[in-house]
C-alpha cells in the first residue's frame, strides 16, 4: 500500500502536497484540520510516549 502511494507520488503530473497511507493516516489528518495545535501535539505526544 505504501509503495503504491510513493509510484502515485512520483510518477503524477501534478503531485499532491501530502499522500495518505497507511492504517491511521486519515484519521490523522481528520484529527488535524479538527483539533487546536497544542491539542493535536499533546496528542501525538502522548501517543508517542514510551511507557515507563
Amino acid at each position: 500500500m505504501i509503495a503504491d502511494t510513493i509510484g502515485k507520488a512520483v510518477t503524477a503530473r501534478k503531485p499532491k502536497t501530502r499522500y495518505a497511507a497507511g492504517f491511521s493516516a486519515r484519521p490523522l489528518i481528520t484529527l488535524r484540520r479538527l483539533l487546536p495545535d497544542r491539542a493535536y501535539d499533546a496528542l501525538i505526544t502522548r501517543s508517542l510516549a514510551l511507557p515507563r
